[in-house]
């Protein structure tokens, strides 16, 4: 299929989507404007450059600027702020990925196979479907909402919960036990790609130096983990399904629950 013929069924694709989750969505009229779509969320509007995503190596690969031709030949610009968020369709997944415009600069790969060497920093693409990124947070950093959500839920479980938020404390959060122990922890969001729930362990999250804990909360399974920071040097992921081959040594998802290793021995 012709490029521009890819670009409009991809568009189209993406505006049905939307319109099946029950998103308000308008499309500007004209081709001046550098965005596609006009997205609406609780009043608040967010341009939507719609883009063709392609399967390559286990990854959904993506552009993140557009091209023309001139007499020069071929000229690349980036959107550089002129819009909110890529809309990225992988025709061959039938799957919507929602991936803010300054979380990259010109390309994009969102990982969905296991690589063959373990890496330090990964874009999973499950954590950027379009029904975990939306709706956005609004009035305020992604990030900051989730830590919030993730102090929330641990204060209603019961645990002494200080917040560092505000100050430039490497840790995210104190957690105090019942033994008045102060633990410094990161908070971070998990998801579930390949039967196991993947986290942000890149370089940042602190170190063993700065830290005793990751807190990490799996929407999708309803549940947070508590994982030591000194048993992992780079990278680490929690199983909830059996491997399609035998491994040495497993991390089993269930060891790590919170409720069961709340308060640390």
């Amino acid at each position: 299929m012709e490029s521009h013929r890819k670009g409009d069924l991809t568009e189209a694709t993406v505006i049905t989507e939307l319109k099946r989750r029950e998103v308000p969505v308008a499309v500007p009229f004209g081709d001046n404007e550098r965005y596609d779509l006009v997205a609406e969320s609780a009043g608040d509007l967010y341009r939507i450059q719609v883009k063709t995503g392609w399967l390559s190596d286990g990854c959904v690969e993506f552009h993140g600027k557009s091209s023309h031709t001139n007499s020069a030949g071929n000229v690349y610009k980036t959107y550089d702020g002129d819009t909110d968020f890529f809309g990225v369709y992988c025709h061959e997944l039938e799957q919507l990925y929602l991936v803010d415009e300054d979380a990259f600069e010109t390309e994009m790969r969102l990982r969905v196979e296991d690589p063959e060497i373990e890496q330090p920093s990964i874009n999973w693409a499950a954590e950027y479907k379009f029904d975990e990124q939306w709706p956005p947070e609004d009035g305020t950093n992604s990030v900051t909402g989730e830590r919030e959500a993730i102090v929330r839920t641990l204060r209603d479980r019961g645990v002494d919960v200080i917040d560092a938020m505000d100050s430039d404390a490497p840790y995210d959060v104190i957690l105090r036990t019942p033994a008045d122990d102060l633990l410094r922890a990161a908070v971070r969001r998990g998801s579930v790609t390949n039967g196991r729930i993947r986290f942000d362990t890149s370089q940042t999250v602190p170190g063993p130096d700065d830290i005793e804990y990751v807190v990490v909360d799996c929407a999708e399974r309803g549940e947070q983990y508590l994982v030591e920071r000194a048993s992992y040097e780079r990278t680490m992921s929690l199983r909830v399904a059996e491997p399609e081959q035998a491994q040495p040594s497993i991390n089993w998802a269930e060891e790590y629950e919170f409720g069961t290793c709340w308060p640390p021995g």
